[in-house]
Parts: structure tokens; C-alpha cells; sequence
């Protein structure tokens, strides 16, 4: 039995981007002319390749597409004429092709989905056994980390075939059938499979399936164990060597890292997770991530966020060592998917906002109060915007994760009484379905008593520095405003933000902020009509932090204490009183197509305005350290720092004290290049 057609099928399905990722867009060329000008036949198919004769060199394609196929020329990478063999195979079946090209282009959308969804299908029927036989445990745990870790979830798109990009590394894996071997990444990466693996999951985990890598077989381990070394003695190697490896970076230089120090950073970011050193290993397996960024001379390596980040982990491990045997577990961490179980919890739902990203996913964030802990939790659901039939503003009213509760819209203003909830330490709530709602009536007079209510905006987001290795907790910035007056809304033109100032009692000010986003447009409506219209006794629930000293709020909903039921006005989905007025602004802008803000889960970082020293000192180190330090002349990088601090402290920073002389140059830079990002911190 012949598998031309199965080949055939996938073929079909490369457009020029697939072939370019494959190969180079110059060698696609090459192919093209040899197409043209060559002798190109199929001299043998079998139930497993195609054979196919460019000239006299005969190459062999199977299922998995020219990304496994095989030629009989010396080249030990995907060559020329295997993207000829592919280019003529994909051509021979002329009504395959066609159908795919319809599919890509919107011509024919149903022949495309369908292609589309059978890959899908694929992806999502790859089990962890035929991913561990691929990766192995430890390149299977590798993906699972990368995709925990990430600061940016991969962008999933699908149209003739499936593709996952990685923003940060700049990525793009394309799945147009064959298996996982088949997958094409467009750039050259080590361990290849590893990140296959990692594509797969992302795609699964994007469509609610999460697969667990199996656990380690027998006692052998990548690092030091407990039964050889106790776990005590086993971190202060892991510190000391770490330390080492983290000033192995500056001394030999940012710029010009060689292969054996990423080895090292990945040993080190394996070993910190086994002995537990959750915060720690997360830092070095990003460092390392950006290291091998480096070495593959990508478009998206920065070797000067990368001086940053070795700067933060050095701090990190001083702190460690500082306090050995009893580290605070705010230094230690904890894994990032790791969930509590808790048996009841009574709470309050106070509304949800939908939300937009730079990075590509949008979703729906749920707020609820939990009075008995004294804390607020929250639900997401988020989703990458290029997957079709997620609508953040539509989840409000589907749907909700746990069953008892018939939608997220049912539980604002309610009392929900979750049993077996799972929570996250920083307050997530998970959607198991192992998890049940039971949902009563609150009347508005209890459920502010309930709340924890503010009054006074002098105490709100202290000004106090949050030091680089401090955590936030970004639920602990949810409050409930009882304001005693408000000023008329107002719209910044230039920021695309409408404002809304709120006072207390004294007359100071908080600000109520919703930049402008489609996502956002109820809500912006709903605030101009407001004005200073705010009912008496009425509480706004908002998150708030100061930025550049002036208190500011993202307000989420309307607590209404006269209400005997559903008290809580959410902002983003609930109609006003006078919902039939269209809001010229928001019209206006829709009109124009005014570009939407992007928003966040968390609050803004901006490292504002710092003085010319500071800026000064910054050039050294990095200066220093992209150089490397190893071979300079003894004293010059104390010398230069000693000069560049006391510049700085003569503007006042007196946290920038002499550089010891006694210390190692390296260890100068990593401690001028800390200080340097607190007090950017602190200014900002």
C-alpha cells in the first residue's frame, strides 16, 4: 500500500513561510530554479516514503514531511533538493493542493477548518508516553517548565495548518501534519525535541488539557540527593556554586558567553528545583533561556536584561545565604502551579473586567472576597485573541468553571460557598470541576458590613520602595472605596484614558483610570454617565497603587448598599439607568478606530525619570561587564566605580557607598548593577 497520498496531504500544506522556516528563503529559491530546470520524478513509493529522483540524487519522503526526509547528497541538513522533491510532490496532486491553498487564503473557509481541526485533533491525541519517548522525563519537565515559567503564554494561531509562537524567544513552530516529528520550528534551536514537546503541550494546555510528565523512574537524579547529602548541605553547595557561575558571567563577559556556562546555568536551575529553591530556579532557567538566545545569535537575545537578571539572581542567592536555615519562604518561592485545597470557602462576588494583553491573549478576570480570610481571590479565563470562539465579553455570561454556578455574571453580588476550592499562595482560584458553588442572596446593607471598606485614602498603596526581590500581592492592591464626593469624568485625548477623580472626607484625591479598548468600552460609557452622579453611600471596588505619587484606581464595580439583592453594579457588563443613551465618546472613538490599550493582569512597572549619575554608573557596569572583567588591569573596575558612586552620592544617594576594594571585580559589578535597579525602582 502506497502513502503518496498521506504525504501528498501534508505537502499541500506548505506555504511559502512553512518552506522558508524549513529551510532559507535563498535555498527555496534554489529549489524553485532546480524544479524548472532538473529531471524530477517519483522512482519508488512504498507503505511508509516516497522516493523521489532530482537529477541523480534520490531523496526519501515519508509522512513526516521534508523536515525528516532523507537525500543521498553529503549535506547534513535539510538541502535543496529535498525542498525540490517536496515542491514537485506537493504540485503532482493539483486538486489537493488547491484545496489547501483555498483553505489558507478564506476561499473556501469550510475545506480549511477542516484541515485545520484535523490537526488539531492530532495535536491534542499525543499522550505524555509518546512525549516522554520522544524528549525523555527530563525534556518533557524542561517543556512543562518553560511553559510555566513564561511571562508571555505562546501565541496560537490556526488557519491552513496550526502554528505556536513563543514571544520572547521569537519562536514560531508550524504543525502541518506528520506527527510530532513533523513539527517545523524557524530558527536553529539545541535539543530540538525538548521544544517540540513544549509546542504540543502549549497547544493542549490553550484548549483546557494539561498533561503531567511521569514521575522519575528509580533514585537516579540530575543533582545531589537527600539520601547522599542532606538537603541543608546540599544548598550551600548549590549557592556556592551558583555564585560562582552567575560571576563566571561578568568576569568572561555578557556578550560572548560560550556553550559550557549555559550547560552550567541549566545544571544549577535543575538542581535548585530539587532542593527546593522554587524563586531561585525560576531566575536561572530564565538566565539560561537567555543565554542560549545568545549563543543562537538571535534577533531577541539582550545580553543587557540579561546583566539585570544575573544581578537580581546574585542578590537573590546573598539573601539565601544570608539567612541559611531560615530563609523566609517569600526567598524560597514556591512552585507556580502549585494549588491549595481548601474545604469551604464563603465568598462574595464583587464583578469581573475583561482584558486585553500586548502579547496576544485576551480573557475574563472574576473578584471575589473572602471575609474569613481576609483576602481577595480571583478567577481567570484567558485565551490566545487567534483562537476562534473565545469572547472575553461573551465568558461573562457563560458557562461558569464549578457546577452549581450557572455563569460568572450569577455570582456578582451573590454569596458563593465553594467546596473543595482549589487556591493558589497568590490567590488564584483554580476552575477544577472537582469543585461545587452553592450561590445565595446578600442584601446590600450586609454585604458592605462584610467588606472591607475604605473611607480614608491617606493609608492607601503606602509610599513605601519595594525592594527587586520583594514579592507584591497583586490581589492585596483590590480594595473598596467609599468616597465622599466625586469630580466630573474626564477624557485625556492624548493618553486615550478616561479619568475620574474621587475624594475622601480631608479632600485628597484618587483617581479612577480606564484606558480606552474596545473590551473596555461599557465600562468608559458607563463612568461618563456616572459623573458625579455616584449615588450617596454607594462604594466603588477598584484596584489601586500610586504611580509617580499620585493614587490611582482601575474600578471595577459599584457596591449600592439600597439594594436588597444584587447590590453589586459591574461596571464592564451591567446596563446603567440610562443605558438607552448612546455615550458620544465612546462613538467617536469607535468610529475612528482609535487602536486599544493594552492591558494587564497586574499594575504597570515604570521606571520613570533617573539622574544623570545613576544613568552614568549604569554605563560602567554594563561597559564592564559586557567586556568582561577576567583580563582587565587590577584596581581599574574598582577605580571606575569608586568614581561613578561618588558622583551619585553627591546627589544624595547615599545607598551608593565606596566599592570595597578587597572584592572581586565581578562581584563589584553584580552589586553596582543591584543597586543600580533599586534605586530606578525607587525613583520610579
Amino acid at each position: 500500500m502506497s502513502v503518496r497520498a498521506d504525504v501528498v496531504a501534508v505537502l499541500a500544506r506548505y506555504d511559502e513561510d512553512a518552506w522558508v522556516a524549513l529551510a532559507n528563503r535563498g535555498l527555496l529559491r534554489r529549489a524553485r530554479k532546480d524544479l524548472e530546470s532538473a529531471q524530477v520524478r517519483v522512482v519508488a513509493e512504498d507503505d511508509v516514503a516516497v522516493e523521489v529522483a532530482v537529477g541523480d540524487l534520490v531523496v526519501r519522503i515519508g509522512v513526516a514531511g521534508p523536515g525528516d526526509a532523507t537525500c543521498t547528497c553529503p549535506s547534513p541538513v535539510t538541502c535543496q533538493h529535498v525542498l525540490t522533491a517536496g515542491l514537485y510532490l506537493a504540485a503532482a496532486d493539483v486538486d489537493a493542493a488547491a484545496d489547501v491553498v483555498e483553505g489558507q487564503d478564506g476561499a473556501s473557509g469550510e475545506q480549511g477548518a477542516t484541515a485545520a481541526d484535523d490537526l488539531h485533533a492530532e495535536l491534542m491525541a499525543l499522550d505524555a508516553a509518546t512525549l516522554t519517548a520522544s524528549a525523555g522525563v527530563p525534556g518533557f519537565r524542561w517543556a512543562c517548565r518553560l511553559l510555566d515559567d513564561a511571562d508571555e503564554p505562546p501565541v496560537l494561531t490556526r488557519n491552513g495548518y496550526l502554528t505556536v509562537t513563543f514571544p520572547r524567544r521569537g519562536l514560531t513552530a508550524r504543525y502541518l501534519g506528520g506527527g510530532l516529528d513533523a513539527l517545523v520550528l524557524d530558527q536553529t534551536v539545541p535539543h530540538v525535541e525538548r521544544f517540540r514537546v513544549a509546542v504540543v503541550l502549549a497547544w493542549q494546555r490553550a484548549h483546557g488539557l494539561v498533561l503531567e510528565p511521569p514521575p522519575p523512574r528509580g533514585s537516579r537524579t540530575a543533582v545531589p540527593s537527600e539520601s547522599a547529602l542532606s538537603r541543608t548541605a546540599s544548598r550551600q553547595r548549590l549557592r556556592s556554586t551558583v555564585a560562582a557561575v552567575l560571576r563566571d558571567t561578568v568576569r568572561v563577559g555578557v556578550s560572548h558567553l560560550s556553550p559550557a556556562v549555559h550547560e552550567r546555568l541549566v545544571t544549577s536551575a535543575v538542581w535548585a528545583q530539587g532542593v527546593e529553591y522554587h524563586r531561585l530556579a525560576l531566575l536561572l532557567r530564565r538566565i539560561s533561556d537567555e543565554v542560549e538566545l545568545l549563543l543562537v545569535r538571535s534577533a531577541r537575545a539582550d545580553d543587557l536584561a540579561l546583566l539585570d537578571d544575573v544581578a537580581v539572581a546574585h542578590a537573590l542567592v546573598c539573601a539565601l545565604e544570608a539567612t541559611a536555615g531560615r530563609e523566609p519562604a517569600t526567598l524560597v518561592g514556591r512552585a507556580r502551579t502549585a494549588y491549595d485545597p481548601v474545604r469551604r470557602l464563603d465568598l462574595i462576588g464583587l464583578g469581573g473586567r475583561p482584558w486585553r494583553t500586548g502579547s496576544g491573549y485576551h480573557g475574563l478576570t472574576c473578584l471575589f472576597w473572602d471575609a474569613a480570610g481576609g483576602r481577595m481571590l480571583t478567577w481567570t479565563d484567558a485565551r490566545p485573541e487567534s483562537l476562534a470562539g473565545f469572547d472575553p465579553r461573551a465568558r461573562w455570561r457563560q458557562s461558569a468553571p464549578w457546577p452549581g454556578l450557572s455563569a460568572p455574571a450569577a455570582a456578582t453580588g451573590r454569596g458563593v460557598v465553594l467546596t473543595h476550592a482549589q487556591v493558589s499562595p497568590d490567590g488564584r482560584l483554580s476552575g477544577v470541576e472537582s469543585t461545587t458553588a452553592a450561590v445565595g442572596g446578600v442584601g446590600g446593607a450586609d454585604l458592605l458590613g462584610a467588606l472591607p471598606v475604605r473611607d480614608v485614602w491617606g493609608d492607601l498603596a503606602p509610599r513605601r520602595v519595594t525592594g527587586l526581590l520583594d514579592v507584591v500581592d497583586q490581589n492585596a492592591l483590590w480594595t473598596v472605596l467609599r468616597p465622599a464626593g466625586a469630580l466630573p469624568a474626564q477624557w485625556d485625548a492624548v493618553e486615550q484614558v478616561l479619568r475620574l477623580p474621587l475624594l475622601d472626607a480631608a479632600g485628597d484625591v484618587l483617581v479612577l483610570e480606564v484606558p480606552w479598548s474596545r473590551l473596555h468600552a461599557h465600562a468608559i460609557a458607563r463612568l461618563e454617565a456616572l459623573g458625579v452622579d455616584l449615588p450617596p453611600g454607594a462604594c466603588v471596588v477598584a484596584r489601586v497603587q500610586r504611580v509617580r505619587g499620585q493614587l490611582v484606581g482601575e474600578p471595577l464595580s459599584i457596591v449600592l448598599p439600597d439594594r436588597a439583592d444584587r447590590a453589586v453594579d459591574a461596571l464592564h457588563f451591567d446596563p446603567g439607568p440610562r443605558s438607552g443613551d448612546p455615550s458620544a465618546l465612546v462613538a467617536d472613538l469607535l468610529a475612528a478606530g482609535a487602536a486599544d490599550r493594552p492591558t494587564s493582569e497586574g499594575p504597570d512597572d515604570d521606571p520613570g525619570v533617573v539622574p544623570g549619575p545613576v544613568s552614568a554608573l549604569r554605563t560602567v557596569v554594563e561597559q564592564a561587564a559586557q567586556r568582561g572583567c577576567g583580563g582587565t588591569i587590577p584596581g581599574d573596575v574598582h577605580r571606575r566605580l569608586a568614581q561613578a558612586h561618588a558622583a551619585a552620592r553627591a546627589v544624595g544617594l547615599s545607598v551608593l557607598t565606596e566599592p570595597d576594594p578587597t572584592l572581586d571585580p565581578a562581584e563589584l559589578l553584580l552589586r553596582s548593577s543591584y543597586l543600580v535597579q533599586q534605586v530606578e525602582r525607587a525613583l520610579g
